[in-house]
């Protein structure tokens, strides 16, 4: 057994069964053992970010370590996005880079690069499979890096040379650890300090994103009188029509969860680390003389405490948290006037009920004729920009439903990320919806999917913009807009000559119909919906 076919196995042992890449020379080692590897599927990518991006999303949908393979140098930067993301939104990854052989290892041989020394601050951990005799071990440390404590980007470097040399040991397992449970009881703490407030606001983060865990958060929010606001892009872990959901706090929260948030008395965060997006700016919980209780429940004890004081830390699962406390006789209802607060915040966050067609508001119109569309397990990604706003506002998410977006802002997420979608759910509805820019930063994996034979839809706001940095360039510089206008190709015909259906919507009033037929074709379809790039969302909610 090769090195190579070491990596596989290994790969395959901890549940690994897609990688996605952009081939290199350094590489075809791997390339060839994975050739007699039936039990992982090589997935090729158009772009090394765009393949970084989709494993991102697959992770975000299996729970297991997602995989992408590129070359060193050119190909490593390409993907280091994906690293960044699966850094700021702690997803755990493997990118396997091909490296230079190790004579010429630190020689400055065309397109070396040390990951360690340029990445060392977005990464977990950067390994070099250099010695045969130690390469299991360093994958088992790798694969389980990635997954453990907060969960994250690992790096292995593969030397060409060392792929083709014989494994001097047989291809490591996974050590299958229990997550992380509380180390005391804590119901009658936690019993305590929410019993002592009148105004509590459970925050949900993405730590833990099963079913399991979904239907139990949903009893336990009833039970404990907990109303609900989901972090950035976590809109998918609540029923959206529930009445305990109080919405999902975007990339710049609204002045309605802001007031929500300000009235609190104490903040329950549960599978979040609690960074700038989930607290404002780090504004809540609020901090000094009225200080708002906290209750932090986050796997990694290094995150608790780290910025908030903290009146109950559990560094443990969210699950592990949740599940024991519905076994215990506690029940609380809110008060009336929290009540009354949570609903007023749900009606302002989803008010949008349709406006007469008009051609300012056609996106509107759209994301509303495919929210009729959405089947009760559809998967919804979402690129980065302003138009995600009408996908949050209108669409109503249950626990089946699956949102993939990039919290941290990334561009060029949304088509990969329903790649990842359509190949892990391939009898799954999945809508994809992209600003016109971000499109045409990863949309060629179109072309991945016509291959693939994937009924994906994509749905193009073409505002011939960088819409969300042109509406903050308005603000700041009015009448003077420069650097954010973009020329675009027809992008129904763009899809046409990929090998997939093409609609162009260019007015409200044909939403309905184009929509229809958009989810009436098996196969991959693009609608390109023609938007003002000077009218902005926030001009219709």
């Amino acid at each position: 057994m090769r090195i190579a076919e070491l990596i596989a196995r290994s790969l395959a042992s901890f549940g690994v069964d897609r990688i996605f890449h952009v081939p290199g020379e350094s590489f075809l080692a791997l390339l060839d053992a994975l050739h007699d590897c039936p039990a992982i599927d090589l997935i090729t990518c158009r772009h090394e970010g765009s393949a970084g991006l989709a494993a991102v999303a697959d992770a975000k949908l299996t729970g297991r370590p997602g995989v992408a393979a590129v070359s060193r140098g050119p190909g490593l930067f390409n993907a280091a996005i994906a690293l960044h993301v699966a850094e700021q939104e702690a997803i755990p990854l493997v990118l396997l880079v091909g490296q230079v052989d190790t004579p010429n290892l630190d020689r400055g041989a065309v397109q070396e690069v040390s990951t360690l020394s340029n990445l060392s601050k977005i990464i977990k951990g950067a390994y070099r499979l250099d010695k045969p005799e130690a390469a299991a071990e360093v994958l088992r440390r790798a694969l389980t890096l990635a997954c453990s404590g907060t969960p994250g980007p690992v790096v292995i470097e593969l030397p060409e040379d060392c792929l083709a040399q014989p494994a001097a040991q047989a291809a490591p397992t996974p050590c299958h650890l229990t997550p992380p449970v509380p180390a005391e009881p804590v119901a009658g703490r936690f019993a305590q300090v929410l019993d002592a407030s009148r105004r509590p606001i459970m925050i949900v983060g993405g730590q833990n994103r099963t079913p399991e865990f979904r239907d139990a958060l949903q009893r336990f929010s009833v039970q404990y009188g907990l109303p609900v606001i989901a972090a950035s892009k976590q809109q998918d872990q609540f029923p959206n029509d529930h009445e305990n959901w109080a919405g999902q706090l975007g990339f710049f929260a609204s002045q309605e969860h802001i007031r929500l948030l300000e009235q609190a008395d104490l903040i329950v965060a549960v599978g979040t680390r609690l960074g700038d997006l989930s607290t404002v700016g780090f504004r809540y919980p609020r901090q000094g003389t009225d200080r708002q209780k906290l209750v932090h429940v986050y796997p990694d004890p290094d995150v608790i405490g780290s910025r908030f004081q903290t009146d109950l830390g559990i560094p443990c699962d969210a699950l592990a948290f949740i599940a024991p406390l519905l076994e215990t006789p506690f029940r609380r209802n809110q008060a009336t006037e929290w009540a009354h607060a949570i609903e007023h915040t749900r009606e302002a966050l989803h008010r949008w009920h349709g406006t007469a067609a008009t051609a300012a508001d056609t996106l509107g119109h759209v994301v509303y004729a495919c929210s009729r569309k959405l089947s009760p397990d559809g998967v919804i990604t979402t690129d980065s920009g302003n138009f995600a706003a009408w996908v949050h506002r209108i669409f109503t998410l249950h626990p089946r439903n699956r949102l993939l977006g990039s919290a941290c802002g990334a561009m060029g997420s949304g088509v990969p990320a329903a790649l990842a979608a359509s190949l892990r759910y391939p009898g799954r509805q999945v809508t994809a919806f992209c600003g016109d820019g971000g499109f045409l930063m990863n949309g060629s994996e179109l072309i991945t999917a016509v291959a693939r034979g994937l009924d994906l839809k994509i749905v193009i706001s073409n505002n011939g913009s960088y819409g969300t940095i042109r509406s903050h360039q308005q603000r700041t510089y009015p009448g003077r807009v420069v650097g954010t206008d973009l020329a675009n190709p027809d992008f129904s015909l763009l899809a046409a000559a990929f090998g997939a259906k093409g609609i162009r919507v260019n007015h409200a009033s044909q939403a309905i119909e184009k929509i229809d037929e958009a989810y009436a074709h098996c196969g991959p379809v693009l609608v390109e919906v023609i938007c003002d790039p000077d009218h902005t969302v926030s001009d219709s909610l």
